[in-house]
């Protein structure tokens, strides 16, 4: 990775850090729920996801991946115990 690039990721990650990313309204739960409702809006779009799941089991599902993708990418907790 370039050089530059990892520094600007390690701004990012140390600022979701910084923010306290489990707290409602943090930087990283803004990156959270943006990372949510694109999965929200996917499993919406696709109809066989749609005719089978609640709008319930959609939010729960988008926000159990957007949890992993900021673990995964930023090494922040976003979730809450009902997301787990």
């Amino acid at each position: 990775m370039d050089k530059k690039i990892q520094e600007a990721f390690e701004v990012i990650k140390q600022a979701m850090i910084d923010d306290n990313p489990n707290r409602e309204g943090s930087y990283a739960h803004a990156w959270h729920c943006n990372v949510a409702m694109a999965c929200y809006d996917a499993l919406s779009d696709e109809l066989f996801c749609n005719a089978l799941l609640s709008s319930k089991q959609k939010h729960k599902v988008a926000n159990d991946a957007a949890s992993r993708f900021m673990k995964i990418l930023f090494d922040v907790k976003t979730g809450t115990n009902d997301d787990e």
